[in-house]
Order: structure tokens, then sequence, then C-alpha cells
């Protein structure tokens, strides 16, 4: 996602040391009473000034206890045609103030990779922190998504 539709600055900042193995990412998308229906998050992001402001839980997240930078998908626009339409992407990074790690999730397999709870209470991001164009992150996940489950499919025929 940050190769694709992240801004040069995003890309400079992130991918050397995910690339290198020095940075782990992850992305936030599966939420407590929503499960994996994007149009049914809650967590969300509002405009303050310059800034946004997050606030939500995650649930279920591959690599989400090592992360260091992790991708939110948030509601920006809660008047939008439909839900789809209103869904943007950002950029949270550890230790920002308001991110908390919860419980690592105990599981069956892929041991090597944690699954944790994610919350934010009112994480101030600025405005470099959204990820591509605000309110098309629905589109991007989309976009995204069937290649990562192929993959998924492949490591467990692989398995």
């Amino acid at each position: 996602y940050i190769a694709k539709y992240g801004s040069p600055g995003q890309q400079e900042k992130s991918l050397p040391d995910m690339t290198a193995g020095r940075k782990i990412g992850a992305i936030a998308m599966t939420e407590p009473g929503a499960g994996s229906d994007l149009q049914g998050v809650r967590t969300n992001a509002k405009k303050d000034g310059e800034d946004w402001v997050l606030n939500g839980s995650k649930v279920f997240i591959t690599n989400g206890w090592m992360a260091d930078v992790v991708i939110v998908v948030a509601i920006t626009n809660t008047q939008a045609k439909s839900a789809a339409h209103g869904i943007s992407l950002f950029l949270v990074e550890e230790g920002m103030p308001g991110f908390k790690k919860g419980r690592k999730l105990e599981k069956i397999g892929m041991k090597a990779q944690d699954t944790a709870e994610l919350f934010f209470d009112d994480v101030r991001l600025p405005a470099s922190a959204l990820l591509g164009q605000e309110n098309k992150g629905f589109v991007y996940l989309m976009q995204e998504l069937p290649q990562e489950r192929l993959i998924i499919a492949d490591m467990a025929i692989a398995s």
C-alpha cells in the first residue's frame, strides 16, 4: 500500500527500513463487531485543523504486536453516499500518543506472526499520515486484497 499509494515522503520514510527488515508493518482492518466487513468499520478519523484525530479499535491484526508502522482503515466521511465512499487509510507509528497495543491473541498456526488487538484513543495524526487520497481507502483495499488473499491461499497449500 505504501509503495503503490504513498507519497514520496511516506515511501522514503518507511520502505527502506521495511524492506531491510528493520521495521515491521501491519494493516489494521478487522474490528470487533464488524469482522472483516469494511463497510461496517467504526474506527474514525476527524479533521482538526490540518491534523486528523483517530479513534477506535482493531482486532486480529497480523503483526500488530511487533509492528512499527500500521496502516489503519478509518471512516473519514460519515455523510458519504455509502460507507465505502467515506473510508481512508492512515499511517500510524508505534509510540504515537494514544496508540496502544492490546494483548497478543492465541492462535493455532502461523506462530512466527503475532496477532493482536490495537487501540486508538485521540491519536493525533499529521496531514502527512493520510495514505493516498482522502475517502479512497475502500478503492485501494479492493484493488489490493485479491492479491493478498491469493498469497495466503498459496501459503496454505505450500504448508
